[in-house]
């Protein structure tokens, strides 16, 4: 099994549900909270993290509503991670 495969794949479903907004507060505490070991997705995970961080609701952990801007930043790096292969 190829790890940062998985991890690929684990990033891409946890920035999905960023995308739909479903995702829970154990999601958001374990991605906030992990740390990758393969270097490019570590930087992406911090990236992503920053940008939810900035717009979290009074909760702590969802989301306000995504600008344009925002949501395709997050897809752009959904279709990236998806063509590559670690």
């Amino acid at each position: 099994m190829n790890i940062n495969n998985e991890v690929r794949k684990h990033l891409i479903d946890f920035l999905n549900k960023v995308l739909n907004q479903s995702y829970t507060r154990n999601e958001w505490e374990n991605f906030s909270l992990s740390m990758y070991q393969n270097e490019a997705l570590e930087d992406i995970r911090r990236e992503v993290t920053n940008t939810i961080s900035k717009n979290l609701e009074s909760d702590g952990f969802k989301m306000k509503a995504m600008n344009k801007e925002t949501r395709d930043s997050i897809q752009a790096i959904i279709d990236e991670l998806k063509s590559i292969s670690i």
